[in-house]
């Protein structure tokens, strides 16, 4: 009889211990492949997603733009209101179209790689085997209200803010579409710069 028990004791010290291993081991299968990125916001039919530098997202309908604001309502709403675009990180169209409005210190490149990204007006430098990406714009002011402000200051910092919008969306060529300068009397001069990013296929 005691022989009897020692087998049976002997037989489930043996067997216990591959269970347990089985058991530790699918719940370790079970959190492979976990995905722990957030994906960006989803905008819904009609309804744009604006998200600030503070991180907070806002179901909105875009419906215009200035040099300093956007002007926006909410969802099913007439009334207009406006925001510094320099309190706005991006913007999530209905269309599915992402744009950067103000990028943050970690959404431009940490590298000087956004500087060999090429702002040309001539279609002809777009090259057969590049692809067109996306849309950039860039909108600047001049901080004096100086009328002999040059324009090609103004130019020249639009196409830096090209450049780096184009690097968050891996282009290599920005070819301008639209340059509209503007000039109202006793306010600082502006400009709005848009182009189409490109990158080789």
């Amino acid at each position: 009889m005691k022989f009897f028990l020692y087998i049976i004791i002997l037989s489930f010290l043996f067997f216990s211990k591959p269970i347990m291993a089985l058991e530790n081991s699918s719940i370790q299968d079970s959190t492979k492949g976990k995905n722990t990125n957030q994906t960006p916001p989803k905008s819904k039919l009609g309804i744009d997603v604006m998200v600030l530098m503070n991180g907070e997202q806002k179901e909105v309908e875009i419906r215009k733009f200035s040099v300093k604001f956007i002007y926006f309502s909410s969802p099913g709403e007439t009334t207009m209101k406006q925001i510094d675009r320099r309190l706005v990180n991006t913007i999530y169209y209905r269309s599915g179209r992402k744009e950067v409005i103000t990028p943050k210190a970690t959404d431009i490149p940490d590298n000087s790689e956004w500087e060999k990204i090429i702002v040309t007006e001539d279609p002809k430098d777009v090259k057969a085997t590049m692809i067109q990406i996306d849309i950039v714009e860039a909108k600047v002011e001049a901080n004096t209200n100086d009328h002999n402000y040059k324009p090609e200051t103004l130019e020249n910092s639009a196409k830096i803010i090209l450049r780096k919008k184009a690097a968050l969306i891996k282009g290599e060529l920005v070819l301008i579409k639209k340059k509209s300068h503007n000039r109202p009397y006793g306010e600082p001069p502006s400009l709005v710069m848009q182009g189409i990013a490109y990158r080789k296929i």
